[in-house]
């Protein structure tokens, strides 16, 4: 088997093993249970040590896992910029009082409804699997394709696969009157791209990392829902 086909192979391997994580996770009867966030916080851990032990293999590992300064300021700042997608993303595809609203309130119960979760638990959970999440994306299967298929090419297929990971959510969540839900699909292409692209130009996973947590972690702490739960 020539090396292209093994990397891809490698890369659909992890593809398939999140789509059935994120599967397992967003069918409606696991929604406000511990089970959602650990089943992918499960794989996307075996994913991530895979992609580390190859990075040391490699001796690259400390190279992309160096922090240097400006990290945090760079991931909060990607971020904010995604956080204000997402809220354009709400105003154009599911505005308030539309039938379509429905999508978000689905994404957003999954995890449990806010006037019996811990937020900032579920916030923090969040936080580390979004990382996880990352790594996975960038440090494993970004990192796969791209020797053999080149880094701006690994950077638009693990964008890609990304999104088709998250396929199933369009059914699971979908909505009686609003019909299928697009929302994970269309915003995990859009920061995929923009989480590929971050770790392509610095060649260092903490800035991609940082910028995928923080952006996950302020859709739960300052939810673009609340407007909807609270009226």
């Amino acid at each position: 088997m020539s090396e292209r086909n093994r990397a891809l192979l490698a890369a659909l391997g992890v593809t398939a093993a999140a789509t059935a994580a994120l599967s397992y996770a967003f069918s409606p009867v696991r929604a406000g249970k511990a089970q959602m966030l650990l089943a992918i916080g499960a794989v996307y851990a075996i994913c991530t040590a895979l992609g580390l032990l190859r990075l040391k293999k490699r001796g690259e590992l400390r190279e992309k896992s160096r922090p240097r300064g400006g990290d945090i300021t760079i991931g909060a700042l990607v971020a904010a910029l995604l956080y204000g997608g997402a809220m354009v993303g709400h105003i154009t595809l599911a505005p308030r009082g539309s039938p379509r609203e429905a999508w978000l309130v689905h994404v957003y119960l999954q995890i449990g409804d806010p006037r019996e979760i811990d937020i900032h638990l579920v916030g923090a959970a969040v936080f580390i699997v979004a990382a996880l999440e990352e790594l996975t994306w960038r440090g494993l299967v970004m990192e796969l394709l791209a020797e053999p298929f080149g880094i701006q090419r690994a950077w638009l297929a693990s964008t890609l696969l990304f999104a088709v990971a998250h396929l199933p959510t369009a059914y699971l969540l979908r909505d009686a009157t609003a019909g299928y839900n697009p929302l994970l699909v269309a915003a995990g292409l859009g920061c995929s791209f923009v989480w590929g692209y971050l770790y392509m130009r610095t060649g260092r996973l903490l800035p991609a990392v940082l910028a995928h947590a923080i952006f996950s972690w302020s859709l739960v702490e300052f939810p673009v829902w609340r407007p909807y739960i609270e009226r």
